[in-house]
Formats: C-alpha cells, structure tokens, sequence
C-alpha cells in the first residue's frame, strides 16, 4: 500500500498535531502541517494528496475548503473536518463549506477509521453522463459547494448570477436541471412558466430561506416541473432533492418516503462499546441513511438520534442496508456513509420514531 499524504490546515494545538500525526501513521500515512491558504496552495500545488485535514475552528477555514473546491483538479479531494466537539450546528458548518465529514479530535479511532477510508491515488472526475444542471445563485461560495457534489454525482454544469442569463442558458441549452436560489430571482414563479411555455423540459428547484418554504411550495404547487427547497442545507441535499424530482415513478413506488432530515447519529457495530459519530441525510419510518466516511463494520448497528419533531434521544437497533463509500461514482445519489433499516429497539423508542416521522410527514404535506 503506498503512503498517504494528508495536509493538515489550521491552528493546531501541540497535542491536536501529535493525535493527527499519530492517527495518519496508523493510517499508512503521513501528515504535514499548514497554517493559512497561501501554505495550503503552496504545499498541495507540489503533491498528491489522500485528503485536506481542516481544522473547523481556525478562523476563515470554510475559505480553505471552498478554494479547495474552485479548483479543477481539487473536485473529488475528500476534505475531513476535525473538531474538539461535534454537534448539529458543527456538521452543518462544515458540509456547508464542503467538507466530506467531521470528527471529533480525541476520537482516535474515528479518525484512523476515516484516513484509512480515503483512496490512496487521486481520483477522475466523474463522467457527465446524467445531464446538465444550471446553478443560478449569487453566493459564489454556493454555487462552488453544490457544483462540487453534483459534479461528482455525473452533472455537467453551469453558473448564472442574473436572471437574464437563466432565461438565455435555458433556452439555449439542454438543461436537466435548474437550481434558482430566490436571493437572485425572488419571483421565480414567471421565468418557470416561460421555461415551460418555451418547450424546455427541465425540473426546477427553488432554494430559498426556511422561513419562506410555505410560500414559495404554495407559489409552485401547480407546476408540474418545480419544488422548493431549504437554501441554507448542506449543498448534498441538492442532490437528494434532484434524485426525487426526476424519478418520481421510483418514489411512488416507496413503503414511505424519504424526508430530508438532519442531526447528530452515535453509532457502533452491535455489542462494541465506544460510539462513533454521523450526521443523518434522510429518513424514513422504517430507516435511515447517515452521512460518514466510517460506515460501521458488521450486519446490526446501535443508533442513537433525536428523531424528528422530537427533543428526546433514542436508542434504536438497526440492520446494515447498504454502504456507500468515498470514491468515484458517475450516478452517486447519496454522499458516502450508511443506509441502514430499524428492526428493533425499545417500544417508547420505537413509538417515538415512528410519532416523530409522522409529525413531520405531515408538517412537509
């Protein structure tokens, strides 16, 4: 196996440096040390590398990571955030930035699991073969984060940053999917119609602040091609929200559906004693899927979670699904981590789950 290079970016404490050295050398590898996105560009410019270590709390890391992600031949470097602490609000910092996962810094063997995860050559970019997708949004760093995922997933993909140039790129070209975020056309009900009228075939998803969802369901509840969407989600949900709207016949054909939803997962293989953290992707009443590079190993898993709707943890029993991990795929349509279906638990727990799926199934209808 040849030696992984990893480069850690940030202010690293003396014994946070020692932990990552030592966990790169169980990985097979080695890590070296920058401190600012000059160093970072400078050092990753002379070598491969098997990842970006970023440290979430140095000032000015998510400019690491998007840079990272603006250039070419960085789209599929997995980027690993580390932290003291994990939680709801830090997973979401992070993936917003583009990060692949978070870990905890005195989790030694979450970070070796996920060094030793990561491929040890650099990967291609995936083929374009799933269609072309318009990103319309004024915020470079998102348009940088969601053109990284659904470039990965098999996407071609284009910017616009003024109305005018939707309406044009739309007419002109072949697009699959356009994702308008309202902060640049804020009455995107017009410009879908004309789309539509036009001839054009493509499926919108509108982004907009979570405060403004029922509006904007309510404006294009009578499009056959549009959804609305959480603009401040991770740009993985993009994808997910992609998926459902052009495969729609897939969907309908669900036990339940899939819901969107996220939080901090503790997780471990059944019978081990030390948790592991995720983040959830989506759920529904029978399963989910967690986000992470260190899908459990073995077939049951202890979950513990906030179910929707919810303020109370609970601990359920799960049945491994399936696991994707970090690696080139032209029709990814889920990020790297764990589908994993609930078989058991306790019967408040359980009850719980189920209220909690429910609640929120409802409050999405």
């Amino acid at each position: 196996m040849s030696t992984a290079r990893f480069l850690a970016v940030g202010h690293f404490s003396r014994r946070d440096a020692a932990r990552i050295s030592e966990a790169a050398a169980e990985a097979a590898g080695t890590a070296e040390f920058v401190s600012s996105v000059e160093d970072r560009r400078s050092w990753s410019s002379r070598y491969d590398l098997a990842g970006i270590l970023l440290d979430a709390g140095t000032p000015g890391a998510e400019h690491v990571a998007l840079e990272s992600r603006a250039e070419s031949e960085r789209m599929t470097l997995p980027i690993l955030a580390v932290a003291e602490r994990v939680s709801d609000l830090k997973f979401g910092e992070a993936f917003a930035w583009g990060a692949d996962d978070l870990v905890q810094l005195d989790q030694r063997r979450g970070l070796v699991t996920r060094m030793r995860s990561l491929p040890r050559e650099p990967l291609p970019v995936p083929e374009a073969k799933r269609g072309h997708v318009l990103i319309a949004d004024a915020d470079r760093a998102r348009r940088i984060a969601i053109g990284r995922v659904l470039r990965n997933a098999g996407y071609s993909i284009s910017f616009a940053v003024a109305t005018p140039d939707v309406a044009r790129i739309v007419a002109e070209s072949q697009v699959t999917v356009v994702l308008l975020n309202t902060e640049l056309e804020p009455e995107p009900k017009t410009l879908i119609e004309q789309a539509e009228r036009s001839g054009s075939e493509a499926m919108w998803i509108v982004s907009c602040a979570p405060r403004h969802m029922r509006r904007y369901r309510a404006m294009l509840a009578g499009l056959r091609s549009a959804t609305a969407t959480d603009g401040f989600a991770p740009p993985e949900n993009m994808l997910f929200v992609s998926n459902e709207l052009c495969s729609s016949k897939r969907v309908e054909q669900r036990a339940s559906a899939r819901l969107l939803y996220g939080t901090t997962v503790w997780f471990r293989p059944a019978g081990h004693e030390e948790d592991d953290f995720g983040f959830c992707y989506n759920v529904s009443e029978g399963g989910l899927y967690v986000r992470t590079l260190a899908p459990p190993e073995g077939e049951q898993v202890w979950l513990e979670l906030v179910p929707p709707r919810t303020e109370r943890r609970v601990r359920l029993v799960g049945q491994v699904a399936w696991r994707r991990p970090f690696g080139r795929s032209d029709y990814a349509t889920v990020p790297p981590g764990v589908g994993v279906q609930i078989v058991d638990g306790a019967r408040a727990d359980l009850e719980s789950w189920k209220a909690g799926y429910q609640a929120f199934l409802q409050d999405l209808s």
